[in-house]
């Protein structure tokens, strides 16, 4: 799977978490993160649109204060990585954290900016076979018809996180886990750090 494929299904997964209109979450903490977390990010997306456009460090100090508290970024790069995670020195895995969270908030950036009315619908909360693990199911409904199904799982970790968003049955960490794997094949663990930092500082 390419990069600019996985582009648009984390542009579409984003989306989902930045348009979510305001409704009561079940009283599980992972669902009461989630929800909360999408209702704030909406209500700033309706009044603060235009500057969101214009003003990039605006939209920045957005991105971490809403998004970043609620991301497991170790989890997600150790999952996209997969078994070559293991190959990795200790020094590559600080780089690896480093990059593809840079990669993740980038690509989330840039889908902010281009919101336009989206929004999302919750589910009553099912609870897990695993105390410590959690599934936020919800509907995404597109401005041009058709609804999404979106699924946030998540961890417990001294605190609920998202460790991984599938839509549509599509998962993120898995669409980067096939292409970082070809990555790898092609030019090791600094091979796909390389293309990493290219890829970001084009997005900076």
């Amino acid at each position: 799977m390419s990069f600019k494929l996985i582009k648009q299904i984390a542009t579409g997964l984003v989306f989902t978490v930045a348009s979510a209109f305001s409704l009561a979450a079940d009283d599980h903490p992972a669902q009461v993160l989630v929800v909360d977390s999408t209702t704030t990010l909406l209500d700033i997306l309706k009044t603060e649109g235009e500057r969101i456009k214009t003003d990039q460090a605006f939209l920045t100090a957005q991105v971490q204060e809403h998004v970043v508290p609620n991301l497991d970024f170790d989890s997600m790069t150790k999952l996209a990585v997969g078994k070559y995670w293991r190959q990795a020195e200790d020094g590559q895995r600080v780089e690896l954290v480093n990059e593809f969270t840079d990669l993740l908030l980038n690509t989330y950036t840039n889908a902010l900016t281009q919101y336009s009315g989206e929004s999302i619908e919750f589910q009553p909360f099912r609870a897990e076979k695993r105390d410590d693990r959690a599934v936020v199911r919800s509907v995404f409904k597109q401005s041009s018809g058709g609804d999404v199904p979106v699924l946030y799982k998540l961890r417990d970790k001294d605190g609920w996180l998202i460790y991984d968003i599938e839509v549509n049955k599509i998962s993120l960490v898995t669409s980067y886990r096939t292409a970082f794997a070809g990555e790898i094949e092609k030019g090791g663990i600094d091979g796909l750090l390389t293309t990493m930092k290219e890829k970001n500082a084009k997005a900076n």
